[in-house]
């Protein structure tokens, strides 16, 4: 089922995150919903995430991606938070 930000990480200010979506509590959908964008900010909640460009995040960060037609930023954590 696919969740906002703030069902998984409530009380952490996502509420107002309304263009990602996590499909489950590892997984990060960011798709471009802007018309014409190359880029999109991108809320990365706690943890270590890696991105479809194989890049990693360091979380909670806030991130900017490029984003070609050919892309739809995604990211798979690949470790929890401690804290």
């Amino acid at each position: 089922m696919v969740r906002p930000l703030e069902f998984y990480h409530p009380g952490h200010g996502y509420a107002c995150v309304t263009d990602q979506f996590l499909p489950g509590p590892d997984i990060l959908a960011a798709p471009v919903v802007t018309r014409g964008a190359t880029s999109r900010r991108v809320v990365v909640p706690p943890g270590t995430w890696r991105a479809d460009d194989d890049q990693v995040i360091e979380g909670p960060a806030e991130i900017e991606v490029g984003t070609p037609l050919s892309r739809l930023p995604w990211f798979r954590r690949i470790s929890l938070a401690l804290s």
